[in-house]
């Protein structure tokens, strides 16, 4: 027994040494998403492999809310979100910065009523259902708005995203303020398509955002994202029909209705991140301040936010010098 004692303390040393050796992994980028059709690329890119499933876990939550409170948890380090949810987060303390512009809602989202809610004023005195967030209530506060009627005259039920449609069938809604592929739901059922955001031009955009103290300790993970967000986007337009194809099946729609529903989703590339994050004044910056302004206007927000702060360039300049 004491002859093994020296053995084993070489072993037990050279253990220790080689554990302390062995370098740590490296943490996952987790970024939490929701159907929509602005986000499949992010999925067709880690299918193609050029968004590395060992830098960047793709988390795939039901509704906005649910995205919301994982983020404000801290369960996923970044998130699609619409530039609404990116300021109410920044006055929550939660530290958001947007590192990439997704896309711009161009008609995927939308108001679906019954057929015989003819106008935008007729909403007045009915039930209309959208999902308990920000961007909900902000999009039905624009439609009453451009109705010329106030939040007060339409009666608010919150009903979550994935349970829309039998809510509808039910007739428990007279509309409902929801996005795609929902829209596209909707109408199978019956409802017809009264209000969408291209009477909402720049207003509606997601955004990349991803926590202050992860992009500070793992900048490289979402250098990996970016690259492979544009290196997916190229594949695209080069195999339109197979990225619609393999892009389709996620959502459940056949590719000829998702296409239909991506087009009215504008996806920002490489080039058009330059106008809208770099520069002195940009793009992405003035539509912060005028949604801040907007926000708070129609008591969505309170108090200001310095939208330059939001922004974090570094990660697009080094992957796209």
């Amino acid at each position: 027994m004491n002859a093994l004692r020296p053995q084993s303390w070489l072993l037990a040393t050279l253990l220790l040494l080689l554990c302390a050796c062995t370098p740590t992994p490296e943490p996952r980028l987790r970024v939490g998403t929701v159907p929509w059709p602005g986000n499949e690329p992010l999925f067709l890119g880690q299918e193609l492999g050029l968004i590395p499933t060992q830098r960047v876990h793709l988390v795939e939550y039901l509704s906005s809310s649910q995205l919301l409170r994982a983020f404000r948890n801290g369960a996923i380090d970044a998130m699609s979100a619409t530039i609404e949810e990116v300021l109410s987060l920044e006055q929550l303390g939660h530290d958001p910065r947007v590192v990439l512009v997704l896309d711009a809602s161009h008609g995927a989202d939308c108001l679906m009523a019954r057929p015989e809610v003819e106008s935008l004023s007729a909403l007045a005195g009915r039930r209309i259902g959208s999902e308990e967030s920000l961007l909900g209530m902000y999009i039905l506060t624009r439609v009453v708005e451009h109705a010329g009627l106030k939040r007060e005259d339409v009666k608010l039920e919150f009903v979550p995203l994935e349970t829309q449609v039998a809510a509808w069938q039910r007739g428990e809604l007279d509309a409902v303020v929801t996005f795609e592929p929902y829209c596209q739901r909707l109408a199978d059922v019956g409802a017809r398509r009264l209000f969408d955001s291209t009477r909402l031009p720049g207003e509606i955009v997601d955004v990349l955002v991803v926590r202050k103290n992860f992009l500070e300790a793992s900048p490289q993970q979402v250098d990996a994202l970016l690259r492979g967000w544009f290196a997916t986007l190229i594949w695209k337009q080069q195999h339109p029909q197979e990225a619609m194809q393999r892009m389709s099946r996620r959502l459940g729609l056949d590719p000829l209705r998702f296409h239909e529903a991506l087009s009215g989703v504008r996806l920002m590339d490489e080039h058009a991140q330059r106008a809208l994050l770099t520069g002195s004044q940009p793009g992405l910056h003035t539509t912060l301040e005028r949604m801040g302004e907007l926000l708070r206007h129609h008591q969505l927000l309170e108090g200001s936010t310095e939208a330059s702060q939001l922004l974090d360039i570094a990660p697009l300049l080094r992957v796209s010098p």
